[in-house]
């Protein structure tokens, strides 16, 4: 009860809204009936009218519950499928008269109201009651309209506040790169001449390490992200055995194309990491119209393997390079990615899909 109170002290507007709409519609159509008819406003017994006024504020009341029902269901819908609002104003039109129109009916039968002049009112009472209920209507979808822009603007204020703290992180690991760039420099010229593999892999590194450094801010062309991919790939087949195989199947022409970068790197950094079974990984990386699609699958353990199991959950969650690139994507491409991890057969496949 005390919480009821509460509640209502908090928005009366959203209890208390209902009855004033249907007392002051019940008013209206008596204004317009009663001018008409030139009758006496409020004319014929109390207690008809009394009737009138509760059905009027019950029916209120009902196409609330009913009209908040679904709008809740289209404003949660709403980020990915658009709403078709001349639909919604028919079907509210319908509700209106397949509601209204049995309850004025029974209780005329019963002999609580008066109807007068037979389908004549009725075609009356309607052409009052569902405009107005139809700007009922559009009032309750504006407060949504408003609710929904309210927490959109606290959504990215939240966004605002994680990239800040992301430019924070980010400004810890840059702290003197340049030292670690001269440290590689100096194990380079440490390693004997001969040890060309071991070279390749410290200049690798350190390209690498410059790429993830220093273009992290701004959108960069698919060609430079491309050739990133390529040189971490053959970084990880060096250090990794020689039973694996990397499938590759990505598109050369990517003219005109821009993206933030490092938004592939976390996947490739999983597969090599989680590769097991027939130690086989599958890169896929497609261009389809607006969308840039790409995939990649790497092997699993048998059930029946000697080795560890590893679980889907620690698969799909490893580390912060996952839950980093989830902020990420929710930062640079709101509502318009998909990032989607599944278990196929023996086989564990990574999707992300981004609308440039």
């Amino acid at each position: 009860m005390i919480a009821s109170i509460s509640k209502l002290r908090e928005n009366p507007i959203h209890y208390l809204g209902p009855a004033l709409w249907g007392i002051a519609s019940f008013n209206i159509l008596r204004v317009v009936t009663d001018l008409t008819k030139k009758d006496e406003f409020w004319s014929g017994g109390i207690k008809i009218h009394s009737v009138g006024l509760l059905i009027s504020v019950i029916f209120c009341y009902v196409m609330t519950m009913l009209w908040r029902r679904r709008l809740d269901k289209i404003f949660v819908a709403m980020p990915t499928i658009t709403p078709n609002v001349p639909l919604e104003y028919m079907i509210a039109i319908v509700q209106i008269a397949l509601i209204f129109n049995p309850a004025v009916f029974v209780t005329e039968h019963f002999g609580w109201i008066y109807m007068g002049d037979g389908y004549i009112d009725y075609m009356l009472v309607n052409a009052i009651y569902i405009p107005l209920f139809l700007l009922y209507y559009m009032l309750l979808r504006n407060e949504y309209i408003h609710k929904n822009m309210a927490n959109n603007r606290i959504y990215v204020e939240k966004i605002k506040a994680d990239k800040l703290n992301t430019e924070l992180q980010l400004l810890k690991s840059q702290y003197h790169p340049h030292f670690l760039f001269n440290a590689l420099n100096t194990v380079y010229f440490q390693i004997d001449e001969s040890n060309t593999l071991a070279k390749k892999s410290v200049e690798q590194l350190s390209e690498l390490l410059r790429y993830q450094i220093y273009n992290v801010d701004e959108k960069v062309s698919m060609d430079q992200e491309l050739a990133f991919l390529k040189s971490y790939i053959a970084f990880q087949q060096q250090r990794l055995t020689e039973r694996l195989t990397v499938h590759t199947d990505i598109d050369e022409d990517w003219t005109g194309v821009t993206i933030f970068p490092l938004l592939f790197q976390p996947l490739l950094e999983n597969a090599f990491k989680y590769v097991r079974g027939q130690y086989a990984i599958a890169i896929h990386l497609k261009r389809q119209g607006t969308k840039i699609c790409f995939s990649i699958s790497n092997s699993l353990s048998d059930a029946a393997s000697v080795k560890p199991a590893i679980s889907l959950a620690e698969i799909t969650e490893s580390g912060a390079g996952l839950s980093n690139l989830k902020k990420r994507l929710a930062l640079l491409y709101p509502q318009r990615h998909t990032l989607n991890t599944q278990v196929d057969g023996r086989n564990f496949l990574a999707e992300l899909i981004i609308c440039i």
